[in-house]
């Protein structure tokens, strides 16, 4: 991975609205907590955090549009609720403007919001930062947090993503496909 992480944080700096940009910083800082926990490659991680919301500024009409022009597919939830287009979008965008980022961060980056079944160590990592960090005040953020290290990662994962569904249900949200994939993927043991 020959990407800069400063130049990478000026420009997320620079493309992301100051509170957007404040979110991925904190994502950085605790993917890099959750890899050196873990034993994965803490830069990795925390480039991948800081990118992971590369798009998560574009309006829903912007979203939808760059997705057409990457041949993404795209769902009726994704058409309902576009803003769920952040992660896949990004990623794309991330590989155009980090060429040098390494498939593992792409790949971490694309899966952030609902997870995809054999995701690797690594994308698990940014999922839970994502989830958790520090401005993250949901009622388990901070029993998380304090679960790093403590728990498998696998164990931890499962915890945060099952949080997350519960957090749909509660709102009654709309559940992306790839969310009931990437659960039923859990379910039947895939991170065993």
């Amino acid at each position: 991975m020959a990407a800069d992480r400063h130049a990478a944080l000026a420009a997320v700096r620079e493309r992301l609205s100051p509170e957007s940009a404040a979110h991925s910083e904190r994502v950085a800082q605790t993917a890099k907590r959750i890899a050196e926990a873990y034993g994965l490659d803490a830069e990795a991680a925390h480039l991948a955090g800081l990118l992971h919301d590369w798009a998560r500024d574009l309006s829903g009409e912007e979203l939808l549009r760059e997705a057409r022009l990457l041949g993404l597919p795209i769902t009726e939830v994704d058409e309902q609720v576009p803003y769920l287009l952040h992660a896949p979008v990004g990623a794309r965008l991330v590989r155009r403007a980090f060429p040098d980022a390494g498939d593992a961060v792409v790949d971490a980056v694309a899966v952030h919001t609902f997870g995809a079944p054999g995701m690797s160590a690594l994308a698990m990592a940014v999922f839970i930062a994502d989830s958790i960090e520090p401005g993250r005040t949901h009622e388990s953020a901070a029993v998380l947090r304090a679960s790093i290290g403590a728990l498998p990662l696998s164990e931890l994962f499962v915890r945060t993503y099952a949080d997350g569904l519960r957090h749909l249900v509660d709102t009654r949200r709309p559940m992306h496909p790839q969310t009931l994939k990437t659960w039923n993927w859990i379910a039947a043991g895939g991170l065993s």
